[in-house]
């Protein structure tokens, strides 16, 4: 066990960014500006960061512009360590720019990334709005 690495849940970016909890959200900042001081590498998953913009947007209904803004904004912490961070901040702007669902441009940013333009797929709407990416139904 690495008793210096953790990762941070949905629920806490959350708090962080919505503060419908004050306390919560207090307790889960003072984290936050305390773990570089206390040695603490702290890590988000992507997962966590999908899990994040489906609960905005689903649950709290924000704008998708909003959304991108509090995305970035995690994206933007230097505490956070993201794994996919390149891919995550590609694909919250197109998300929120070409108004498509976040889980199509992810697998899109994903897929130009690693060099792979064609996607199989019977939703074919979202995936023709980002350039390079070639959907195909099977």
């Amino acid at each position: 066990m690495k008793a210096n690495e953790a990762f941070v849940d949905t629920s806490v970016i959350l708090r962080i960014l919505i503060h419908d909890d004050e306390d919560k959200a207090k307790n889960a900042i003072k984290l936050i500006k305390n773990s570089k001081r206390n040695g603490l590498n702290l890590h988000i998953l992507p997962v966590a960061l999908i899990e994040t913009v489906f609960v905005l947007e689903k649950i709290y209904k924000l704008p998708k512009a909003e959304i991108k803004e509090l995305t970035e904004s995690i994206l933007n912490t230097p505490e956070f360590h993201c794994e996919m961070e390149d891919v995550f901040r590609k694909a919250i702007l197109i998300y929120a720019d070409r108004n498509i669902k976040f889980g199509d441009a992810l697998m899109s940013c994903w897929g130009l990334k690693k060099g792979i333009s064609v996607v199989y797929t019977y939703d074919n709407k979202d995936f023709k709005r980002v350039e390079g990416i070639f959907p195909i139904n099977p």
